[in-house]
């Protein structure tokens, strides 16, 4: 049955599977990444379905009509939870991938990074005070320390860091 194996997936059930029990930081983004290459196929295999002339055709048996309308529905079901996870697992690549320096320095001080809760952005880096003397980091390295970080505690709480409204990083 195309219609059922269409729907039951096993390659994105593992994929999503792979992701949700992941524990090594190092394999995360490439999990993601190979989430969402899934997502999109299925996605588009889901609108090739929904245009076959065996379920767009009007049907004059009750029977039919009803049969057909399940199968519609069952697909519009589909194309709504593949998108709805498609944009969480956007949001979730993104996080761990695109952070500003002003978000790194919100995961350093979430996270207590290096014991230090203390961490701003000053010109050309992310700096703490600390009793030992002062922690600083350029942008570019704060922000390859936050992804590691992000990463790191994704692997352990599945923990994320979405951006909020207010376009700065959230955990939740």
């Amino acid at each position: 049955m195309l219609f059922v194996n269409l729907l039951v997936n096993e390659k994105l059930l593992d994929a999503e599977t792979a992701l949700s029990r992941a524990d090594d930081p190092a394999k995360i983004i490439g999990l993601c990444r190979d989430y969402l290459v899934l997502l999109n196929v299925y996605r588009d295999e889901l609108g090739k379905l929904r245009e076959d002339r065996r379920i767009a055709a009007r049907h004059t048996s009750p029977l039919a009509r009803e049969l057909t309308e399940q199968v519609r529905r069952a697909i519009r079901t589909a194309v709504e939870v593949t998108t709805r996870e498609r944009n969480h697992a956007e949001r979730l690549l993104e996080s761990l991938t695109a952070i500003s320096g002003y978000e790194a320095m919100e995961t350093f001080n979430l996270l207590a990074f290096r014991g230090l809760s203390n961490w701003e952005v000053r010109a050309g880096g992310v700096r703490a005070k600390s009793a030992n003397g002062d922690a600083f980091f350029t942008i570019d390295e704060s922000v390859a320390a936050a992804a590691i970080l992000r990463c790191e505690e994704y692997a352990a709480t599945k923990r994320t860091f979405f951006r909020d409204a207010g376009d700065t990083a959230a955990a939740a």
